[in-house]
């Protein structure tokens, strides 16, 4: 997979979880990481559907939603889902590409221990914590 998508995938950075990897150690564990994996799935599934969006006319719409391939059981749940987070998520993804949602939805990562931190406080005290110089 990463020698048919070298421009996502390289030896020194993966674009689509916009991490940096500086060792060999830090580029196997990244690359053989289940939240590395979740992420290319996602991209690869959402870059691969061919319908820009999920308004392909309303009945059609309250039915499947073609951005999060996902159908539904009711109206109801179909408006929940166009409403919330998931679907504002993959069609921002799909809309601006790996790089930027990478940089929008990543907080602060630390690629040395392969983990994301939700404030600035929170990294900071992450990399001067021992688990962390221990790597």
């Amino acid at each position: 997979m990463i020698k048919e998508h070298g421009d996502l995938f390289s030896d020194s950075q993966c674009k689509v979880c916009s991490a940096v990897l500086i060792s060999e150690s830090q580029k196997l564990t990244h690359y053989q990481s289940k939240k590395h994996a979740n992420k290319v799935r996602r991209y690869l599934s959402i870059q691969n559907e061919q319908e820009p969006d999920c308004n392909n006319g309303d009945t059609d719409r309250l039915k499947v939603c073609h951005v999060c391939n996902m159908t539904f059981s009711a109206p109801v749940v179909a408006e929940s889902h166009y409403q919330g987070k998931v679907h504002a998520k993959n069609l921002r993804l799909k809309t601006v590409g790996p790089q930027a949602l990478a940089s929008t939805l990543n907080g602060y990562p630390c690629t040395i221990c392969n983990i994301e931190l939700n404030s600035v406080e929170q990294y900071q005290s992450h990399i001067s914590g021992a688990k962390h110089k221990n790597q």
